[in-house]
């Protein structure tokens, strides 16, 4: 027994030395191997962001009038262009009006024109009236003339006995009657005058009841085709219905709140609020490029760029963020609000300059480092990095261009 004993721990010794002693040490060896090359590196802030619309993009169309609604013509997800009939509200009320309106205008454009004609012949009546009775009393201020001639002339011959006394009356008695006839004629034309001043003021109060009563009627006639018109509730643009609050049968009542019959949203004006954190906000500014995925099409990239970067911060979870507003981008017909969106801001470029992979930076010690590979084996090598992005980091010190480093690492 004791001999067997012996035998097993000899064995056990063997087996020992032999795993310390015959065992071959392990060398690290390249697998994937890259070359340092020159290229393009990017200062990139991720961000998470929703799509919005943007200011006007969406339009509450509501009615300016009480009443049943008739005629319901669309539904949500419909497609509306502008000028498009959303909507009819009952208008019997409202197509009387306007009737009424349009016959007074139309009264009023049929019967005073007639009524000015007329009153122009009256006064063209009154101008020949007046032009008579001054020729009435031009012909009656000559005869006067004549008649005072006569009757100073038989006077003179009275004086001197070459007349009769007969003859001397009668050319008084002419004179008192030619007197007579001029002092009518004198009455005339002003009677004449008078009566054409008053055609005349007749004819512009006729007018200018006309303009008055036209200018008014035509007011009533354009403010019952707008009141009926409200009946009426059209596009105001084109977009997408995304919201209908009422439906036929209906009645609204207008206060002041209009109703709202419907909401249209602008599909191709959207926005990407992006809420970059505040120890990132510093870094972005106007005008930088952003591409940004969702989460309905992650392999598509869409573009965009900084626009306004708002002053009131949002509190969300305790962490303070600022809204940057990006737009421009391609492809808005595939995006929606409420989307969420994963951004990346390039916040700068570095052309040109010496990159490796990602994956070939380690982090050890407290440094960066990389594994250079030399020949068929890699040795570490400390580097000074640069920016980095998703793809590449920077080499600032510590590799030159053409240099080959290890991305993975094989144990032999």
């Amino acid at each position: 027994m004791k001999k067997w004993i012996a035998i097993f721990l000899i064995l056990l010794a063997g087996i020992g030395i032999f795993l310390k002693f015959g065992k071959r040490k392990e060398v690290l060896v390249p697998g994937k191997v890259v070359e340092v090359k020159r290229g393009t590196v990017k200062k990139v802030i991720n961000a998470t962001g929703i799509i919005k619309p943007q200011v006007g993009a969406e339009i509450k169309v509501g009615a300016r009038i009480s009443g049943t609604v008739v005629k319901e013509n669309v539904k949500v997800g419909d497609w509306v262009n502008k000028g498009d009939l959303i909507a009819v509200i009952d208008n019997r009320e409202l197509r009387a009006s306007l009737k009424r309106a349009e016959a007074n205008l139309k009264e009023i454009e049929e019967t005073y024109p007639k009524r000015i004609r007329e009153q122009e012949l009256k006064v063209k009546s009154a101008q020949a009236e007046l032009s008579s009775a001054l020729s009435k009393l031009k012909a009656a201020r000559e005869d006067y003339r004549v008649k005072k001639w006569e009757f100073e002339r038989q006077r003179e011959l009275l004086s001197i006995g070459y007349t009769t006394e007969e003859k001397f009356k009668n050319a008084k008695a002419r004179l008192f009657a030619s007197e007579s006839s001029l002092k009518a004629a004198e009455e005339e034309v002003k009677r004449a005058k008078f009566n054409l001043k008053a055609q005349k003021a007749e004819l512009e109060r006729l007018k200018a009841e006309f303009r008055e009563n036209l200018k008014k009627a035509e007011a009533d006639l354009k403010q019952a085709k707008v009141r009926y018109s409200y009946s009426y509730i059209y596009a105001p643009m084109s977009g997408v219905i995304s919201f209908v609050s009422t439906q036929e049968g209906e009645t609204v009542v207008a206060g002041l709140n209009a109703p709202q019959f419907v909401t249209i949203l602008d599909p191709k004006r959207l926005e990407n609020w992006i809420y970059v954190d505040e120890t990132e906000i510093g870094k972005v500014k106007k005008g930088m490029p952003v591409e940004f995925t969702v989460d309905a099409y992650r392999d598509k990239v869409f573009r965009a760029k900084v626009v306004e970067i708002y002053p009131k911060p949002k509190i969300l979870n305790n962490v303070v963020y600022y809204i940057v507003v990006a737009r421009g981008f391609n492809g808005e017909n595939y995006l929606r609000p409420e989307m969420t969106t994963h951004n990346r801001i390039i916040a700068g470029i570095k052309k040109n300059v010496l990159v490796v992979p990602n994956g070939a930076v380690k982090w050890k010690n407290g440094h960066y480092i990389v594994y250079k590979v030399v020949g068929k084996k890699v040795v570490e090598v400390p580097v000074e990095v640069g920016w980095s992005d998703d793809t590449y980091t920077e080499i600032v010190k510590g590799l030159k261009e053409g240099d080959r480093v290890a991305l993975t690492l094989v144990k032999k």
